[in-house]
């Protein structure tokens, strides 16, 4: 420390005296400028006076006085290029030169007539410099040692001595036995300072850390109860293998002896089965070894381990070092039997399985009612993400759905511990309606109270909307029937008048009323017999033959035929077919007339003029055409209706209310299938047929 103490005062010293050479350097060259700037002001005019007479005597007095001034070594007086007078000796290196030009006022002119050369030398300044030095570090030194002598005495008497008395003080203590002595200082009485501090605070630390290790002790009895009552195994091992401590848990699954016997034993041994009535587990005892080898917690979530009475189960494995120093001196293991938790994980997993990959919607709220939980299921069908529900009150997603739903009813259900279940129709977020079988039921704890609700739901939409199409099918297959028979009936006493209207036309004795008369009666008949056809084509199976054919063709032949029409009704024509190579086997000549009835409704849509879209495309296996109008629209009450036969929107004389029931009974009998959807200045129908298959094309060809 005395060392330390007197390098650093030297090099503090060292440091100032640096200093202050440099700031005695800087000076001395500031007095050589300014002696420089001096002799401009004074010296410079009367020189120029005696140098424009030639006065030898004037300028050597005046040279002489100026290399007079100390560290001025040189002046001379240059003319035409050459030294003309000089005093002193010139200087080429340490030395700071001055030139001054001599002008004289000639004819009105200032000229050149020479010029001064002025040569301070350093070499005073650096020896100047060097005695300075010498003179720094010798008063700094010795302040140096006398200064740093003086802090060393006052140190050790007021503090070194004190600091040996806490040394010894420390190594005397001993909590384990009785509570330490006060520490005094042997110093004059006088304010408290540090050290009267730190004494004060080491003889509390003293009173603490007896009364801290009581402390201990009386934790240690109270840990030893707790290793014994918690559910958790409990042992430790020093580093040799050695059991020491163990508690009651451990003991009955590690051995069968009592624990007293494991103790200070080979703990490792008993692990391997190298004895009889202990577990064994070679991978549990390898766990112990590398934490000792490695002085690193080791973890293992899953670990077989048979016990004494050769039952397998399964543990949950945590070992610690112990470390003092650099060296592991011991472990303690934890370990829990988690045999029990893994069959409870596992049924979790499968229930969670069962619930996320149900095909019903599941929606399970807490007992306020906030979403918890909603499955894959319930996201696809609702269309919604799992996280934009979760935290959302039921009711206010229930008003969202536009769902009407009695909950005054449901609610009186649920805390009667029933199930509610009923049919219930909400929106999706598409804006699309389903209909779901719904059961909503409670979950109760294990104190009888209401936990969470659960919300079941089956989508029978499609179930729905097939039941329904079997009903149409039905009726439509009624109606056919009803027609078959109607025409047949009507048919041949209609074949009957219009001989007997011909056979009277055919009279000469009739007036021309009568004649037009007659003729009216058998347009008439006409109108009735074309009834009829359609009466006997609605819905009855196809009797033509069937041929491969390109339904574009026919689309394009229609569209040409019909061309004036559309010119006449100011309608545009607006084509998307696919471009895949589409070919049909069916009756061409029924599907020409679905064709052209569900063109000629659409242009009869648009009386105003408008846009008629035709387009195909391919998926699957099916050919889908779609025909499309910009017109009025089809009511919604009226959607339902338009397949039945008779039913039509147009007058009397316009429609027979039967084009679109042939047109459904054709597509139907070839395995089609026909759609509409409309809303005002869009209508679009649906036409579904398969397509041919290689086979049946290669059996036609």
């Amino acid at each position: 420390m005395t060392l330390q103490v007197i390098l650093f005062s030297s090099l503090i010293a060292i440091c100032f005296t640096i200093l202050q050479l440099y700031l005695d350097y800087r000076q001395d060259i500031r007095n050589i400028h300014s002696f420089y700037a001096t002799l401009k002001e004074t010296s410079l005019r009367p020189l120029e006076e005696s140098v424009w007479i030639l006065d030898d005597l004037q300028i050597s007095l005046q040279l002489q006085g100026i290399i007079k001034r100390e560290d001025i070594v040189y002046a001379a007086v240059e003319m035409n290029g050459q030294i003309a007078w000089e005093k002193g000796v010139p200087v080429r290196t340490k030395a700071i030169t001055q030139v001054y030009p001599l002008l004289r006022h000639v004819r009105g002119n200032q000229e050149e007539i020479g010029r001064l050369l002025v040569s301070a030398s350093l070499d005073g300044v650096y020896r100047r410099m060097g005695r300075r030095i010498i003179i720094l570090l010798v008063t700094n030194t010795v302040k140096t040692f006398l200064v740093s002598g003086f802090i060393l005495f006052l140190f050790r008497t007021n503090i070194t001595r004190h600091l040996e008395r806490f040394a010894e003080y420390v190594q005397q203590i001993d909590i384990q036995h009785q509570e330490p002595e006060p520490l005094h200082l042997d110093r004059a009485p006088k304010t408290a300072d540090e050290l009267d501090q730190v004494a004060g605070a080491l003889n509390g630390l003293c009173r603490s850390g007896y009364q801290v290790y009581r402390d201990l002790s009386a934790q240690e009895q109270r840990l030893r109860l707790f290793l014994n009552a918690t559910e958790s195994a409990i042992f430790g091992v020093d580093a040799t293998g050695c059991c020491t401590f163990i508690n009651q848990i451990a003991s009955d699954y590690l051995a069968v002896a009592g624990k007293g016997e494991l103790l200070g034993c080979n703990f490792l041994r008993h692990l391997n089965g190298e004895e009889e009535g202990v577990a064994t587990s070679a991978m549990f005892a390898e766990q112990i070894w590398e934490t000792i080898r490695q002085c690193r917690p080791h973890f293992v979530d899953e670990m077989p381990l048979v016990l004494a009475d050769n039952l397998l189960t399964s543990i949950s494995l945590r070992s610690y070092p112990i470390i003092e120093g650099e060296t592991c001196t011991g472990v303690i293991v934890i370990f829990t039997d988690i045999s029990r938790q893994q069959k409870l994980e596992q049924e979790k997993q499968l229930f969670s399985k069962i619930v996320r990959q149900s095909p019903a919607l599941i929606l399970i709220a807490d007992a306020h009612g906030m979403i918890e939980f909603v499955n894959r299921r319930f996201e696809r069908t609702m269309g919604l993400e799992a996280t934009s529900l979760i935290g959302r009150k039921v009711l206010d997603y229930l008003a969202d759905l536009d769902l009407t739903l009695p909950l005054e009813q449901v609610r009186a259900t649920i805390y009667g511990g029933g199930i509610w279940t009923g049919t219930i129709s909400p929106s999706r977020s598409a804006g699309r309606r389903i209909i779901l079988d719904t059961a909503i039921f409670p979950i109760h704890d294990g104190k009888g109270q209401l936990a969470n609700v659960v919300t079941m739901g089956r989508d029978i939409s499609r179930e729905q909307q097939l039941v329904e199409q079997l009903h149409h099918a039905q009726k439509m297959e009624a109606m056919g029937k009803l027609a078959a028979s109607i025409a047949h009936e009507f048919g041949n006493p209609l074949l009957g008048i219009r001989f007997a209207l011909r056979d009277l036309q055919q009279r000469p004795e009739l007036s021309v009323e009568d004649a037009n008369l007659l003729r009216l009666a058998e347009h008439e008949c006409n109108r009735m017999r074309k009834l009829i056809q359609d009466l006997q084509q609605f819905n009855r199976p196809s009797s033509g033959r069937k041929t491969d054919f390109d339904p574009h063709r026919i689309l394009d032949e229609i569209l040409t035929l019909h061309q004036n029409l559309f010119t006449k009704m100011h309608i545009r024509v607006a084509l998307a077919y696919t471009r895949q190579p589409v070919r049909l086997h069916a009756v061409e000549d029924q599907i020409r007339q679905v064709l052209i009835n569900l063109i000629i409704n659409a242009s009869d849509a648009m009386a105003a003029g408008g846009t008629l879209s035709l387009s195909t495309h391919v998926g699957g296996e099916e050919l889908m055409i779609q025909i499309g109008d910009s017109g009025t629209g089809i009511a919604g009450e009226h959607l339902d209706k338009i397949f039945e036969p008779f039913f039509t929107t147009k007058s009397a004389v316009e429609g027979t209310g039967l084009g679109l029931p042939v047109s459904y009974g054709i597509i139907r009998a070839h395995g089609g299938r026909i759609k509409v959807a409309s809303e005002p200045g869009n209508t679009v129908f649906t036409v579904l047929l398969p397509l041919a298959r290689e086979e049946t094309r290669a059996g036609h060809a």
